[in-house]
Parts: C-alpha cells; sequence; structure tokens
C-alpha cells in the first residue's frame, strides 16, 4: 500500500507541472474538476476507543467536482482504504461513494487561498459487502498552486447508522481544473425566409402560422415572422435592446467600439478591449505604490498601510499570516482556518471550544467534550437519569423491575407482583404452571382447560372420574381406576375369581404362581422374584411401573423409560448432562451458551497475545482472559478446554511445546481467577490444525491462536 501511495504522489506532481507548463491559465473558468487524494482513516477516536488499540489505517480517494458558482459546488468522491474497526482483529477493506454538496468563498478565480464547508451521504462497503450509509461534515481548503491546479487539505467527521463505524477522515491531494480546447466562433447566419404561403397566417405578415415564430405579430419573413422595433435584423422576442440597435454578437444591444462587448457590460466602450478586462484594453501598469511597501498600489489591498506582499500589502500585527483588515483577533496569533484567532479550551478538556459541545464542562472526546457522570456512553446533556447507568434507546435511564423478579416492567404483564419469566412476571400460587391473574382456582393445581382448576376424582384413587370405569370405587391406575381385590391385575368387574389371583385366560381365576406375586408363572417374566403386574412380574422398587431390572434410575419413579425429568427439559436425568436446570435435547439437556458469550469467546481466540516466540501473556491479554472466566463463571455446569495452536514457523516439536505452554499460561491464569480445577484443562496441537494458509503472513496471523472450548460436564 505504501509503494501505491508514492507513485500516486509522484503521479500528482507530475500533473502538477504538466498544468504549471500552460503559458497562461484559462481565463474562462471551466466547472468540470478532478481530484485525488492520500487518506488517513481514524476509527477509533470517535467511538471512544483508544489509538494503541485501532491505529489509523490508510486510503486513497479519486473524485469529480462540478463548480456552479463561486460559493457551491457538488462533489462525487470514491474511497478506498485499509483501516481497524471495532470487532475485528485484522484491518477491514473499506469503499464508499459520497455526495457532498461543498459552500465555499472563491472572491475570485485567481484566488490563492478558498475555504469550504461540505456535508452530505455516503453508501458503504466493507470487506466488499455493503454495511449502511454514512454522512459526512467538514472543512477544507484549497491552495493555488498552478493556474489550473490546486493544493487540497480537508478533515471530515462521518457520522455512521452502523454500530462503532462513526470515523474522522483527514485528505491532502490536488485538484485539477479540466480547460477545453478552444473553439472558433462563427459568425451568426440568419436561416433563409420560409417560402410564403397565403393560408393560414393570423397576423398577415406572409409567414403561415405553421413556421411563423410570432404567430400573433406581423414581422419580417427574414426573422421567421417576428417584429424587430429597431431595425438591428436581430427580432424583439430575442433582441437584449428591443429599442436601441445592434449588432447579433451582443443579441441587439448597441457596441459603439466594435469589441463584440455590449456597451450596458463595457467599462471602455468608445475602446476595443478584451472580454477579461471587462471591455477595456490591455494598459501597461502604472507604477505607483504609496505606502512603500514594494507592491504597487493597483495590487496593493492596504495601499495606504505597508504591509508584506504575500498579504498584499496589508499589514499583520501579530505575524499569524492573516492580515489585519480579516483578522478577528489582530493582536492574537492564531490559524487561519480560525480567521487569525487562537483555539481555546475553556474547560481545559483537550477539546478545543468550536467543537466541544459543552465548552464550559470537562469531558471525553468520545462525548464531544460533554461529561458522562453515570459512564452509561450517554453524555449528559442528552441523558434524562444523568446519574444512574442506561441505554441508548431510554434516554440514558435504566430499565425498571418493580418486582424485582428479572422481568423489566415493559415486558411484566404482573409489574406489581413477583412471578417466573416463563409466566412473564405473574406469580402462580399453585405451581400449575396457570398464573394467578388467569387461575380460576389459584390454590389448586390444575389444568389449563379448566381454566386452573382439578379435575374431579370422586373416589380418590388417583384416576380422575373422566378416565375412570369405576369412577365409585377405588382402583390402580392401570386398571382405569377399578378395584382389585385379589391383585392379579384383572378388575373385580372383569375377574370370576375376585379373591384368589388369576389369569387373563382364566378370567381372573389362579395359575401356578412360583413367587407368589399373584402373576401365573407363564406371564410372569420374572417368575422366581415376586413383582408388580405393571412391571411384568418383576420388582419395581420405585412403582414407576418399569421393572428394575430394564429402570435406569430404580429408586426414583419417573416416566421416562423409568427415570424421573427433574428439570422437567424433556431430557430424562439419566440421559440429562445438567439434570437440575433445564436445557435443550441438542445440548444434552443443558442450557446453551448465549450468543454473545460464544461470539467473546471466537474473539478470545485471537485476541490472547503473547511475547514473540514464547509463553509469557501480553498485558492487554489479561483483560480478555478476566472475560473468559467472567463467562466460564456464568456457566457452571460447563468445562473449558483450552486448546493451543501454532504456524508451521520451526519445527513441530518446538511448535507442540510452544502450543501446550500457551495454553498452559491460559489455564493457571484463569486458576488465578478462583475458577476449580476440575473444571478447566489444557493441550497443545502445534501446527497441526490450522484454519488459515500459512504461505501468507495474515494466515499465519490466524493460526496461531488459543482456543476456549466449552462442553458439558
Amino acid at each position: 500500500m505504501r509503494k501505491v501511495y508514492i507513485t500516486l504522489l509522484l503521479v500528482l506532481c507530475l500533473l502538477a507541472g504538466a498544468q504549471q507548463s500552460h503559458a497562461q491559465e484559462d481565463l474562462k473558468a471551466n466547472p468540470h474538476n478532478l481530484s485525488a487524494k492520500v487518506l488517513f482513516l481514524d476509527y477509533a477516536t470517535p467511538n471512544g476507543f483508544k489509538l494503541s488499540t485501532m491505529p489509523i489505517g490508510n486510503g486513497l480517494e479519486v473524485g469529480y467536482i462540478r463548480n456552479f458558482n463561486p460559493y457551491l459546488n457538488i462533489a462525487f468522491p470514491v474511497k478506498v482504504g485499509l483501516a481497524n474497526v471495532e470487532g475485528f482483529v485484522n484491518r477491514r477493506t473499506l469503499i464508499s461513494v459520497d455526495a457532498i454538496l461543498q459552500g465555499q468563498y472563491q472572491k475570485d478565480i485567481n484566488s490563492f487561498f478558498v475555504p469550504y464547508i461540505f456535508g452530505g451521504g455516503s453508501v458503504v462497503f466493507e470487506n466488499f459487502e455493503m454495511t449502511g450509509l454514512e454522512f459526512p461534515v467538514g472543512l477544507g481548503f484549497n491552495f493555488r498552486v498552478a493556474p489550473n491546479t490546486r493544493l487540497n487539505l480537508q478533515g471530515e467527521y462521518r457520522y455512521s447508522l452502523s454500530e462503532n463505524r462513526n470515523n474522522i477522515q483527514y485528505g491532502a491531494g490536488l485538484i485539477f481544473r479540466l480547460v477545453p480546447g478552444e473553439k472558433k466562433e462563427e459568425p451568426a447566419q440568419l436561416p433563409p425566409p420560409p417560402p410564403l404561403k397565403p393560408k393560414g397566417d393570423r397576423d398577415g405578415d406572409g409567414v403561415v402560422d405553421g413556421q411563423d415564430e410570432c404567430p400573433d405579430d406581423p414581422g419580417l419573413p427574414a426573422l421567421l415572422g417576428c417584429p424587430d422595433r429597431d431595425g438591428d435584423t436581430v427580432a424583439d422576442k430575442i433582441d437584449n435592446c428591443p429599442d436601441e440597435a445592434g449588432p447579433p454578437a451582443t443579441l441587439g444591444c448597441p457596441d459603439r467600439d466594435g469589441d463584440n462587448i455590449a456597451d450596458s457590460e463595457d467599462e471602455c466602450p468608445d475602446e476595443k478591449g478584451l472580454k477579461e478586462n471587462n471591455g477595456c484594453p490591455e494598459k501597461a501598469p502604472v507604477i505607483a505604490d504609496t505606502d512603500g511597501d514594494g507592491l504597487d498600489d493597483t495590487l496593493d489591498e492596504c495601499p495606504n498601510v505597508a504591509g508584506p506582499i504575500e498579504l498584499r500589502g496589508c499589514p499583520d500585527a501579530d505575524n499569524d499570516g492573516v492580515a489585519d483588515k480579516d483578522d478577528k483577533c489582530p493582536n492574537e496569533f492564531g490559524p487561519i482556518s480560525r480567521n487569525g484567532c487562537p483555539a481555546k479550551d475553556s474547560d481545559g478538556d483537550g477539546i478545543l471550544d468550536d467543537k466541544d459541545e459543552c465548552p464550559d464542562q470537562a469531558g471525553p472526546l468520545a462525548m464531544m467534550g460533554c461529561p458522562d457522570t453515570d459512564k452509561d456512553g450517554i453524555p449528559d446533556n442528552k441523558d434524562k437519569c444523568p446519574t444512574e447507568p442506561g441505554a441508548k434507546e431510554d434516554n440514558g435511564c435504566p430499565k425498571k423491575d418493580t418486582d424485582k423478579d428479572g422481568v423489566l416492567d415493559e415486558n411484566d404483564e404482573c409489574p406489581n407482583q413477583a412471578g417466573p419469566v416463563a409466566l412473564k412476571g405473574c406469580p402462580d400460587t399453585d405451581k400449575d404452571g396457570i398464573p394467578d391473574k388467569d387461575d380460576a382456582c389459584p390454590n389448586e393445581k390444575g389444568t389449563k382447560a379448566d381454566n386452573g382448576c382439578p379435575k374431579k376424582d370422586t373416589d380418590k384413587d388417583g384416576v380422575l372420574d373422566e378416565n375412570d370405569e369405576c369412577p365409585n370405587q377405588a382402583g390402580p391406575v392401570a386398571l382405569k381406576g377399578c378395584p382389585d381385590k385379589d391383585g392379579d391385575g384383572i378388575p373385580d368387574k372383569d375377574d370370576q375369581c375376585p379373591d384368589q389371583k388369576g389369569t387373563a385366560a382364566l378370567k381372573g381365576c389362579p395359575n401356578l404362581d412360583a413367587d407368589g406375586d399373584g402373576i401365573k408363572d407363564d406371564i410372569d417374566e420374572c417368575p422366581n422374584q415376586a413383582g408388580t403386574f405393571a412391571a411384568k412380574g418383576c420388582p419395581d422398587k420405585d412403582n414407576d411401573g418399569v421393572a428394575d431390572k430394564n429402570d435406569p434410575c430404580p429408586d426414583k419413579p419417573g416416566p421416562y423409560n423409568g427415570c424421573p425429568d427433574t428439570d422437567d427439559d424433556g431430557i430424562e436425568d439419566s440421559r440429562d448432562e445438567c439434570p437440575e436446570i433445564a436445557g435443550p435435547i441438542s445440548n444434552l439437556g443443558c442450557p446453551e451458551v448465549e450468543k454473545e458469550d460464544r461470539e467473546y469467546l471466537e474473539f478470545a481466540m485471537q485476541a490472547v497475545n503473547f511475547q514473540t516466540g514464547k509463553a509469557l501473556l501480553q498485558a492487554e491479554s489479561y483483560a480478555v482472559l478476566d472475560q473468559v472466566a467472567e463467562i466460564l463463571a456464568k456457566y457452571p455446569y460447563y468445562k473449558c478446554r483450552i486448546i493451543g495452536h501454532t504456524d508451521n514457523t520451526g519445527t513441530a516439536i518446538a511448535n507442540q511445546a510452544l502450543s501446550e505452554e500457551r495454553a498452559k499460561s491460559c489455564y493457571e491464569y484463569l486458576l488465578s481467577r478462583d475458577l476449580p480445577a476440575e473444571r478447566i484443562s489444557f493441550l497443545g496441537k502445534g501446527s497441526s490444525a490450522p484454519i488459515a494458509t500459512n504461505a501468507t503472513e495474515e494466515g499465519r496471523e490466524l493460526n496461531r491462536r488459543v482456543e476456549f472450548e466449552l462442553y458439558a460436564k
């Protein structure tokens, strides 16, 4: 990139030399200009970051500028650069296409110094993908260095609609005015008169209406039917002086000296002259120097007071390069950009008053010089709660949680009563999953279908009447609520031997039963061990209907193949890596790591840095590891595996040792943050697992990394 900058500067110098070679500047201002600049891009300062962590980047700009008048231009610059931006370790390619309006002060076409201000809009592409819009505003200066060449210096602040993408850009380059080739003026020729046709001639001048430019006013055929009051062969409709005769070259206005400049615009109407001299001939300069400062009075803007030639003969009392007549502070040294006045910083915060939104209160540059008492990134002058940290979308005020239940009032359907997040902050007294406000029986567990009230069970056997085939007689669930006195699994209503255990094949009458569990051997899966009918004659200690031999959780009843689901996440405890905390099946029953935490661990992979060729952590890595420690503390049911990697520089043995030592350095630092050793492990993989090519420095930089891999216990 540096070679490109040097090449561009050489080209600009050659173009400037070519412009200087013109014998004289085109005195008729051409409105078309081309520009080329070198750029310096600062994405740290306007977003509150340190330049040491996000250094200034570089870029190039080319553009087209159109002059409308001495005070207004429109510009279309295209910019390409490499910059350090928030959220990425490596520099990003930035391309922008701008549309800009410039307001300038140009005294005349040959002015040496032309200041201007500007503003506009921009479309921005980051790494060749459109990322949003920016709105640049700024200040610039043009210095005439050759007849058609200007040196340009410019600074701008660009407000971005994308987060942390505000930026400041400085530019330096050249502007070239395009000089058209000379055109020979051809003498005006009158069109031949149209053939006379008497039909369709409203004004009766012999020119038919279809060819008559003035069909309602009689005129001359030679002028397409238009009148000519002063008889100068210029039709009245285009004659600037219709009552005074004049040649076509001056649009019908008198020109006594015949220099093609109308007398009304000719400062010397009786002498032939040049247009650039307002109709006066070139005259030898009159040598006169009233104030004796070495500058002829005709060029001296202060002919009666001596002053330096570079200030057009005007005095400069404070020697700041601004003539006293233009200097708003003639006795204080100040730059041209401030009209000769010194820069002031009333509150001493390092930000000049003209850029300080709070010039009488000290504040950081990121806050445009305004204080931020609560350190929430919103200046006090825009913060409705300046002493309480809050979000920008809430005008700096904190979000409220009146009942302290962890659900913000804006999302809490019961903001004055504490309740669980799952019920949008509303209480549920009977814990039936139906908030009290919607529960017709708030003190009794019920179903949503029954408005929170329990279903009826007349015989209290645990089988609801709607499913109970014997609603007035208590019986087991397995028999749909019907009693079974002999416990043979056949309800008394269907059992022909209700007082003796039997088999279904014998309609409830007994058969051989070696273990005496009431289940005949021919259907008993455990004929020598007493069991339950529900467990097909096998023991079932927790009485959940799953035989102990098939029950992964024989001491805890549960509906999931004999196991409970303590956290009610749909994964039974024997397979749930986090049985007491709900989590999705895809994550083995453990809560998923939040997106922002996963993204930070990916960022930490490249952000943890070591001394070159060593396993010693650099100071800036401590803050990154502190954040990793906070994430691990946030997920106590996860373990972390630290994996060190290197590029392929050096031997495989040395790289393996270095990667393991670097992983160990991170491991030991996390232990110092009070994290238990059993939750953390480390290993090194050397250069065996690259994520980018080792053929480039950028690829090798990506391969030198430390990964933080979270996994459930």
